[in-house]
């Protein structure tokens, strides 16, 4: 496929995808996109996925025996019961528009700050 090509794609792609707040419809995005996509919603919805990924994988390869993960496990609890903390805080005082977690940019800023 020619560079023109791929850029026309692409521009139709950009042009079919609506970008406002739930209203995002992954099948007007070219299949091998969309994974991509995914992942990147996942980890602004979710700020402990990495350590999510590591605990159920350890849990899978150990076949569910929670001895073996359980500093896995503890650390993705702990990441978990820190960011719920942050969000619940920051909807408390109104300092984020949504009720969910701090944007993916703010996140750093905010764990320095409450580990201070």
């Amino acid at each position: 496929m020619s560079s023109s090509t791929d850029d026309l794609n692409k521009k139709r792609t950009e042009d079919n995808i609506s970008y406002r707040p739930g209203t995002f419809r992954y099948h007007d995005v070219p299949p091998n996109e969309r994974r991509k996509l995914f992942d990147d919603r996942q980890n602004e919805l979710n700020p402990c996925l990495k350590e999510s990924e590591i605990s159920n994988a350890c849990l899978m390869m150990s076949g569910d025996d929670y001895s073996r993960c359980h500093a896995q496990v503890e650390n993705y609890k702990t990441c978990k019961r820190f960011w719920t903390a942050v969000r619940n805080f920051a909807t408390v005082n109104h300092l984020l528009r949504n009720d969910g977690f701090p944007p993916l940019y703010e996140r750093p800023i905010w764990k320095k700050q409450l580990h201070t």
